[in-house]
């Protein structure tokens, strides 16, 4: 846990004492933590009579259930004058990538679980402990229950089954699986849940799936699975950024796979690296490219070609222990 972390309970009395607005930003891409623990404090903020804007980059289909009926700001928003609570983000550079400054909030609250935050707010709670933010968000509200509608309850755990890969990571504790039985008790469903995430495919994904597999890479005797997504392989089948979120389970599923590496190139001529390992800290490679996250589950964004991409980080290991 963070050495400049608030007491849960102060963040929490300022979210639901606060006379300006609150403004809610997470990093670019959003996935299911970002998406479920934005959507679940904007309905607890809004049931506490406070005022409340979500805002997200996108938000991908299989998510949009979370959202009925609900408008979402795009970034960037104007924060003059409003509280700015920013989840699930380990620094400012990721807000930067979507042009989100916090220039003007009279105050920035941050609460995140990712191991390096930079603890950027006036108040920050990083646990990197928690599976998910939305296990965070949980504990925080959790002696709240007239806050805490089943709408509200199924968004926190949507954030804590994408989070632990179905309840599956390492990250899974006897804590984050009480969080998702307590969640249930508040009316969220997870049938659900599993249906709108998890069983929502287009055909288009599962051609694209077929051509993709068949590209994968094998490095250092098999230990590393590198799946390479050219621009021209998204674009035929036009997915949604949402639909690539898990694909990286596929080259990870493999008996031998020590590390699994997904690169991806981006319509500005950038490449979105993912890692997955099954032990290896990753955190400290994407680190090494700029970037962040968990010690099983961590990425970056390179400024070059797949192909160039592909050789720094094949440079990389080759001086690393990932074998």
């Amino acid at each position: 846990m963070a050495v400049k972390n608030t007491e849960m309970s102060l963040i929490r009395d300022a979210l639901l004492g606060a006379r300006q607005p609150v403004t809610i930003l997470s990093h670019p891409s959003p996935d299911g933590d970002s998406i479920g623990s934005t959507l679940a404090l904007w309905g607890i903020l809004r049931a506490a009579g406070v005022g409340v804007e979500p805002v997200l980059e996108s938000l991908p289909r299989a998510y949009a259930f979370l959202a009925a009926g609900l408008e979402i700001a795009r970034p960037p928003v104007d924060l003059a004058g409003k509280v700015a609570l920013v989840l699930d983000c380990s620094d400012l550079s990721r807000l930067d990538q979507v042009g989100q400054s916090l220039a003007g909030a009279v105050q920035v609250i941050n609460i995140d679980h990712h191991l390096h935050n930079e603890c950027f707010g006036d108040l920050n709670y990083v646990d990197s402990q928690a599976a998910a933010v939305g296990e965070i968000i949980y504990r925080m509200f959790r002696d709240y229950p007239q806050y805490i509608n089943p709408r509200s309850a199924e968004a926190l755990y949507t954030a804590l089954v994408t989070d632990t890969g179905r309840f599956s990571y390492s990250n899974t504790t006897a804590a984050t699986l009480e969080t998702g039985a307590a969640l249930i008790a508040r009316g969220a469903r997870p049938n659900e849940v599993f249906r709108q995430v998890y069983q929502g495919r287009s055909p288009a994904y599962l051609a694209f799936l077929s051509q993709a597999l068949a590209g994968l890479e094998y490095y250092f005797s098999g230990r590393v699975v590198l799946l390479p997504l050219e621009r021209g392989l998204l674009s035929r089948y036009e997915l949604e950024e949402g639909e690539l979120e898990d694909v990286s389970d596929y080259p990870q599923s493999l008996a031998d796979a020590a590390l699994a590496i997904v690169l991806r190139e981006t319509a500005d001529g950038n490449t979105r690296v993912n890692l997955r390992s099954k032990g290896r800290n990753v955190a400290s490679i994407a680190r090494a490219f700029g970037g962040g996250g968990h010690n099983n589950a961590a990425g970056a964004t390179l400024p070059c070609s797949l192909a160039e991409a592909r050789q720094l980080l094949l440079k990389y290991l080759e001086g690393e222990e990932v074998l």
